[in-house]
């Protein structure tokens, strides 16, 4: 089937919507996509009971998984904050050199030489960056560095994109700049505020973090936020020919009926899915709103897979699977479990008339809070098996072994 520009398409709630204002509906009662019809249908996609899927590493595939602090780092902030001054001042150029050109056509193909060399040097430092982590060669301090300086380079690119795109452009140029921001390296990050945050000040967070070759799985609890980002770039094949399309249907029904068997529960005319393409890129984005929080993931046509998706939740919204609770030293330790590497409820309650002023909570001996004294808090759930550890500074402890199912 020809790739027509999804520049101004959204298939909302069953509904394809093109530029042209034409409309083909989809049914969610029975999708146009089957398994069979492609080629490679294989997706890292875990299944949750009443709430939604994840995206998901295969455990043979981990190389690292750690609960990483996140803490003051003077020189990652002043490198964030750099780039960003460039990054405005390299738009204001942008900007006026736009207006001054006489030859916009020129101008248009430079600009977008330039974007999308850069894009893809930001993918081989990527590949690069999670083989380091995974490897062991370089620790969490240098990893959200490098995350923080890939993330601020990107949010560039996309403000220089997103200027161009509000100008008086041809339709042949807009859609090669909406090319680009489907591109893996530019894709926003929910949890990149959260970490600069940490790098920039003394209040250090826990960051959650699975790696293998190939990908990158952040997660973190802060308040009444859980975001989850997981970046898997092997399912993402740039050049390779898009399956999406290839039978009867179009390439954004068979997308969005491909999510739909990934993400059943999400997908759900409740929920109000919606679906954006990338220009004629084989990238497309599901976005969905639901009972828990929020999800945004991005399929790729090619593989027919997701390749990146966000999970931003309401941790006390999430439903619990399992409750332990055991008692030991004057110490109780309840766990509230979810889903691997979903939120996890932890209280530690002092059993005997003693206050201690610091215990310190461990997940398989990897420290992730300290409580001056009795009390709650979430983190992430670790996949597998694992233990936690409440221990105070005067030698009591108690632990509690977990074997989800």
């Amino acid at each position: 089937m020809s790739r027509p520009s999804r520049l101004l398409l959204l298939f909302c709630a069953g509904t394809l919507l093109l530029a042209g204002g034409a409309i083909a509906t989809a049914s969610v009662d029975e999708p146009l996509w089957e398994s069979s019809q492609l080629t490679n249908s294989s997706a890292h996609v875990v299944e949750v009971s009443n709430s939604s899927n994840y995206l998901s590493l295969d455990q043979a595939d981990v190389r690292q998984e750690q609960y990483e602090s996140a803490s003051l780092d003077v020189a990652g902030a002043v490198q964030g904050d750099a780039l960003r001054l460039q990054g405005e001042q390299r738009k204001r150029i942008v900007q006026q050199q736009l207006a001054d050109s006489d030859d916009k056509a020129a101008f248009h193909r430079q600009l977008l030489q330039e974007i999308e060399s850069s894009t893809l040097s930001l993918e081989q430092q990527r590949h690069q960056l999670y083989r380091q982590y995974s490897s062991g060669e370089i620790d969490g301090t240098q990893l959200f560095r490098e995350v923080v300086r890939l993330g601020v380079t990107a949010e560039q690119y996309r403000d220089i994109t997103d200027v161009v795109q509000g100008t008086s452009i041809s339709e042949g140029f807009s859609r090669q700049y909406s090319n680009i921001e489907g591109d893996s390296s530019l894709l926003p990050s929910a949890i990149l505020s959260q970490i600069e945050g940490h790098l920039s000040t003394a209040d250090t967070g826990t960051m959650y973090v699975q790696a293998g070759n190939q990908s990158l799985i952040l997660a973190s609890v802060e308040g009444d936020s859980y975001i989850r980002e997981a970046m898997l770039l092997g399912e993402h094949e740039r050049d390779a020919p898009e399956q999406f399309g290839s039978g009867g249907a179009s390439e954004a029904e068979d997308a969005f009926n491909r999510a739909q068997s990934l993400y059943p529960w999400t997908v759900s005319d409740v929920f109000n899915p919606t679906l954006r393409g990338f220009g004629n890129s084989s990238v497309y984005r599901l976005t969905a709103s639901h009972t828990h929080g929020t999800l945004r993931t991005y399929l790729d046509g090619a593989t027919t897979n997701p390749f990146y998706e966000v999970h931003e939740k309401n941790p006390f919204a999430v439903p619990v699977t399992d409750f332990t609770q055991t008692t030991n030293d004057g110490l109780r330790l309840d766990v509230q479990v979810t889903n691997p590497t979903g939120p996890m409820l932890i209280e530690v309650i002092e059993t005997e008339d003693v206050i201690y002023n610091n215990i310190t909570v461990s997940i398989d001996e990897q420290p992730v809070k300290t409580l001056s004294s009795g009390g709650d808090f979430y983190t992430v759930q670790p996949a597998g098996s694992f233990e936690i550890t409440a221990r105070t500074d005067t030698g009591q402890e108690v632990s509690v072994a977990i074997f989800p199912e």
